[in-house]
């Protein structure tokens, strides 16, 4: 299985490799390591790595947890592939059939941001629901969300929302668990949303009914 783990390490020279050390000794195997801030001496590290058998995650949690200097900010399974551009196969999808785009947005955010379900939402009755991905819930008190493209948690659950361009549609993704969205993924959401409202142009929202 593929996990991604994101983890504040010292910002200091040898200190990401006990991390690896000890990833190594679990059977882990390290497929992408990225940095997505650093601040007051430490660094926020987000790392995919390859578990072989899937019953040896809560010893390779609990052996980040026991790692001084080491700070667990969340461990999820990844559906994002490395290597494998899962943003330009979606933005591709799209523009091979525009009138589909606000489904396979949502579809595909999920797995892009590894996240547990996304919805995209429209401007117009109450915030309505447009399209829905797999295991998004059917009955949902949505939360106050600002105009602009932000992340917020509620309890344990942690969301990002961005505006689908110009077209008055939002995309609202959720985690149920750590980490919270950071402020990168929020942009990656934000730059997916525009560029989606971009490549779909006018058939991006469905045409309005002709009246009599």
């Amino acid at each position: 299985m593929l996990l991604r783990l994101r983890l504040w390490v010292a910002d200091r020279p040898g200190a990401l490799g006990q991390v690896t050390r000890e990833l190594g000794a679990c059977g882990a195997d390290i497929v992408q390591v990225s940095v997505l801030s650093r601040e007051q001496g430490r660094a926020l590290d987000e790392i995919t790595v390859f578990l072989p058998e899937e019953h040896r995650r809560p010893a390779l949690e609990a052996a980040l947890r026991s790692l001084a200097g080491v700070s667990v900010a969340g461990v999820r399974p990844s559906g994002e592939v490395p290597g494998a551009f899962p943003d330009l196969d979606l933005l591709g999808r799209i523009a091979a059939d525009p009138r589909a785009a606000v489904t396979l947005l949502a579809d595909a955010l999920p797995r892009i941001l590894a996240a547990d379900w996304a919805l995209v939402l429209g401007a117009e009755h109450g915030a309505a629901v447009v399209a829905r991905s797999w295991g998004a819930p059917a009955d949902l008190a949505l939360p106050d969300l600002p105009p602009q493209a932000s992340s917020l948690t509620v309890g344990s659950a942690h969301y990002a929302s961005a505006p689908v361009g110009p077209s008055g549609l939002r995309v609202l993704v959720c985690r149920a668990g750590e980490p919270s969205f950071h402020r990168f993924e929020v942009l990656r959401l934000t730059r997916l949303a525009e560029v989606t409202a971009a490549v779909a142009g006018s058939r991006l929202l469905p045409k309005p009914a002709r009246t009599r």
